[in-house]
């Protein structure tokens, strides 16, 4: 073993990471430069925004957030979608490969044959995804906070930490089912595809909802309305909505470290 399973997955994904930051750095830098075009067009696009169904126009601009301030654009443009989405993709590969990944490829026997238990193994994989997906995220409010100035994307640097905070947690709770599901099953395949469908259904049902009346209870059964409702971009981190979503990243990351430990390795 290489000082610790956590170090040694950590040295692995070195390499992952960095092309992830990367990409991550030039979509915000891409994002960032075409603000001063989009606020010179405002009144052309305030007619676009206004066209659009209100359901689909709260989801992506907000309640009541100024579409043309670098808030309410970033809020649109990155983390309405694309910034959480990118996070949640990066943390649900590591979670599904993390334990489901060195079984399909035959080097879990060998992990454990080392003196480590089970339970050791599952926490440093789980460790490991959350401070990777940690670092990715820090990654985003540094090329925020460096590349918005230059093209008069100023913003509060406590309520950005906050947003990219939130997009974290919610990564890291769709990253923490897709584990118990690997952990679960040993099957890197079926641990992505059932976390892709939980928050494909879970972001339509926020979005549908936002048009009809009545259902709210059923949002609230989604992780995404907890990243989204208390827009933390203008208004600061929700202490509930944070804690709903770390709470349900600990309790899936808890329940597949007691899968894995009861699972029969030789079926």
């Amino acid at each position: 073993m290489l000082g610790s399973v956590l170090a040694k997955t950590l040295r692995d994904q070195r390499s992952s990471l960095a092309w992830w930051a990367v990409g991550l750095i030039g979509l915000v830098l891409l994002t960032t430069a075409f603000y001063p075009s989009v606020r010179d067009n405002a009144a052309s696009l305030t007619q676009v925004i206004e066209s659009l169904p209100e359901g689909l126009r709260r989801a992506i601009v907000g309640a009541n957030v100024d579409f043309f301030s670098p808030a309410g654009y970033l809020q649109a443009r990155l983390f309405s979608l694309l910034a959480p989405i990118l996070l949640l993709v990066f943390a649900v590969g590591f979670g599904a490969r993390s334990i489901a990944g060195e079984e399909e490829r035959k080097t879990l026997d060998v992990l454990l044959a080392s003196p480590v238990s089970r339970r050791r193994v599952s926490i440093d994989k789980a460790i490991a995804m959350l401070a990777t997906t940690a670092a990715l995220s820090m990654v985003l409010w540094i090329a925020i906070a460096v590349t918005g100035p230059p093209f008069d994307v100023s913003l509060d640097l406590v309520r950005l930490a906050a947003a990219v905070f939130d997009g974290f947690l919610l990564a890291s709770a769709f990253g923490g089912i897709a584990f118990a599901v690997g952990a679960g099953t040993g099957r890197r395949s079926l641990a992505v595809g059932v976390t892709t469908a939980v928050a494909a259904a879970s972001y339509l049902i926020d979005v549908l909802v936002l048009s009809v009346g009545g259902l709210g209870w059923l949002q609230r059964l989604t992780p995404f309305y907890y990243y989204r409702a208390s827009e933390p971009l203008v208004n600061g981190l929700d202490p509930l909505h944070a804690s709903a979503l770390a709470f349900l990243a600990l309790i899936a990351i808890a329940i597949g470290t007691w899968t894995f430990d009861r699972r029969d390795l030789t079926a």
